[in-house]
């Protein structure tokens, strides 16, 4: 985990370094810096983003204030990025699946992606399960292939949003083996807190 911090403060310092001309200044960052992510609040990738920017804030010695933007498949916080001053006070920190899906897809979005961001690195690695329910008698992924073609229609899966990573897997099922499962929209983050 620390090693993983690590290079993440690293690459979010990279970034840091070829936004604009007053990261070079020996007093930089003199300010707080913004860093505006495409994803929900309370979910696995804000969680993760929020971890790094709390390890960043104590390595710059400056405020790091983390806004989350989520919506139209990461359009908003793109957007929001691009208008920002290139100086080197707003980073963009999306989720990789932003650059797949976004291209192409919102019309009127004045970018174009990825051309309009310089990807510098990665920030955290996060994992895609498929998952099924203990009375399912569901236990691998030939067994949901199977049932996804013995009962079409009937298996279900949930994304968080139209081109987010959960719904591009499922679209990849949907395409090959388990063409009879279809998407059951989740919001991206826990409604109500998971410890109190």
């Amino acid at each position: 985990m620390r090693r993983m911090l690590r290079r993440m403060v690293g690459t979010l310092l990279a970034l840091a370094t070829i936004l604009g001309w007053p990261v070079f200044a020996s007093d930089y960052p003199n300010k707080p810096i913004k860093v505006i992510s495409d994803s929900a609040p309370g979910s696995a990738v804000d969680v993760s983003f929020r971890m790094v920017m709390d390890r960043l804030g104590s390595v710059l010695g400056q405020q790091i204030a983390p806004i989350d933007q989520p919506g139209a498949g990461g359009a908003i916080a793109a957007r929001a990025a691009s208008e920002s001053i290139p100086d080197g006070y707003t980073l963009f920190a999306p989720a990789l699946s932003l650059f797949i899906s976004l291209p192409g897809k919102a019309e009127n979005l004045p970018l174009i992606l990825p051309r309009d961001f310089l990807p510098v690195g990665s920030l955290a690695q996060l994992s895609v399960f498929i998952c099924a329910s203990p009375q399912s008698g569901i236990k691998t992924l030939p067994d949901l292939i199977a049932r996804a073609k013995e009962r079409p229609g009937e298996i279900a899966f949930a994304a968080t949003g139209i081109g987010r990573i959960t719904h591009l897997t499922g679209l990849l099922l949907e395409a090959g083996p388990a063409s009879n499962c279809r998407r059951c929209p989740m919001p991206a983050a826990p409604r109500r807190p998971l410890l109190t």
